[in-house]
């Protein structure tokens, strides 16, 4: 940056003065280029080998399972009708300790159905929902 010489305006100059700024840029720039190298080391890693266990769907006989496959809603394999679904879980739940529900929601049913079973069984006193997977 060039100084104004000659006949100019004695006071403050309304330039902006860059240097420091791109004094700080480049010894940034500086940084990150010495430091991403440092940063992509690889660490070597010895992960166990997986086992092939069998997993048992063991349900105990106070569980409470709702299976829902399109359209079709089964409170421990006992077809219950959307209407009295509310009431079924109210009373079963009414004497437990543990409100926990668990869901086996069939792969080719409608999300937001089982979602909207889900929360009459939530609306109708149960704490906890658990989701049952395939494996």
């Amino acid at each position: 940056m060039g100084m104004a010489v000659g006949g100019a305006k004695k006071g403050v100059k309304a330039e902006i003065n860059v240097t420091p700024l791109v004094d700080v840029v480049l010894v940034l720039l500086i940084i990150f280029m010495v430091m991403t190298p440092l940063m992509l080391k690889e660490l070597g890693v010895n992960v166990p080998k997986k086992e092939n266990v069998e997993v048992q769907n063991v349900t105990q006989a106070d569980q409470l399972v709702i299976e829902y496959r399109s359209g079709t809603i089964l409170l421990n394999k006992e077809t219950v009708p959307e209407s009295q679904l509310a009431d079924k879980i109210h009373t079963a739940l009414a004497q437990r300790r543990d409100k926990v529900v668990f869901f086996n929601v069939d792969d080719d049913a409608n999300y937001g159905e089982a979602v909207h079973v889900m929360d009459i069984v939530r609306g109708a006193g149960a704490k906890t929902l658990g989701i049952m997977t395939k494996n």
